[in-house]
């Protein structure tokens, strides 16, 4: 859908469409997930899940330069890798379970995050 605030980007064709489906079934999400092979069109306040394999900690500390939170689906979480999401700034690295509430909680904290007025002010 395009404009989602929500981007899955995987190139494992079946992740992307269960974990879209996933979120399309949470209520605690208004919004619809975006599926895409790519990192196109993802822009300040979006939340983009991603495994390790799509997503390299360089590419994720990119995207939360950008303005978008970074979600990490880990096959296998592993400390130093975890370690490497957090210093690129990854909202979150958890273990790659679809249906886990995690996924969903961490989704849905990024989104507030990013509606939250900021309290900085420029004169």
């Amino acid at each position: 859908m395009e404009g989602s605030p929500i981007h899955v980007v995987s190139s494992d064709g079946a992740l992307r469409r269960a974990l879209v489906a996933r979120l399309e079934r949470a209520p605690e999400l208004h919004e619809h997930a975006d599926s895409a092979a790519g990192f196109e069109g993802i822009g300040p306040g979006d939340v983009v899940v991603s495994t390790p394999a799509d997503c390299p900690p360089e590419r994720a500390h990119e995207l939360v330069r950008a303005g978008a939170a970074v979600i990490i689906l880990a096959p296998i979480p592993r400390p130093e890798e975890r370690a490497r999401y957090e210093r690129a700034g990854a909202a979150a690295y958890i273990p790659m379970l679809i249906d886990g509430i995690d996924l969903v909680r961490a989704i849905a904290q990024s989104l507030e995050r990013s509606r939250r007025p900021s309290r900085c002010r420029t004169a």
